[in-house]
């Protein structure tokens, strides 16, 4: 299982700001300042950045304003920074910003369960998997992964169910995890190996 478990320290421990994040998307990021200027105050810029916000958190429209009026979305909540980071490591965009921009792009979606038998379990004999589920601390290490990826705080993991499913997680969290194993088989080559 310890083995398995490592896999999850190869994902960015920090989120990524959206003004950031969304300066790679549009392929600006290495533009100079004035450059930066002329590209950040185009008056299509900001509701195409609030679209592709929207579209790979699988938000509203309405969620993103609150978040603030400026580039900066300074209101946007810890966890999604930390989805971004994700996206960003699994070089999601710019690849499929044009899908993003055209509403056809579905932002993955991986359940509780799903997610930790690959990293908890992936690779185990039956015998070891037995083994692994029935131990006494198995729980507490899915919640303890759970928390470590999705960067939240314990107590709401533990809210969501007392079983692996986890099932009462927001869906918003479950893109998350989609995002997760993006970047960890982007940038684990013997992450593929060892699944083989």
């Amino acid at each position: 299982m310890q083995k398995n478990y490592k896999v999850v320290e190869i994902l960015p421990k920090q989120g990524l700001e959206p003004r950031q994040f969304l300066r790679y998307c549009f392929g600006i990021a290495e533009l100079s300042p004035p450059e930066l200027l002329e590209e950040e105050t185009d008056s299509q810029y900001r509701k195409k950045c609030i679209t592709v916000l929207c579209a790979v958190l699988g938000v509203q429209r309405p969620t993103v304003r609150k978040w603030g009026s400026d580039l900066n979305f300074d209101g946007i909540p810890n966890y999604c920074k930390i989805s971004l980071a994700y996206i960003h490591a699994a070089e999601i965009i710019p690849n499929q910003l044009k899908s993003i921009l055209t509403g056809e792009y579905n932002a993955p979606e991986v359940n509780a369960q799903t997610f930790l038998e690959k990293i908890l379990l992936k690779g185990l004999t039956e015998q070891q998997i037995l083994q692994t589920v029935s131990h006494a601390n198995f729980r507490a290490t899915c919640v303890k992964t759970l928390t470590q990826v999705l960067h939240i705080g314990t107590k709401s993991v533990q809210d969501w169910g007392q079983d692996m499913s986890f099932h009462k997680m927001p869906k918003i969290h479950k893109h998350t995890l989609g995002y997760a194993l993006a970047a960890i088989s982007k940038s684990s080559k013997a992450w593929d190996k060892q699944a083989a």
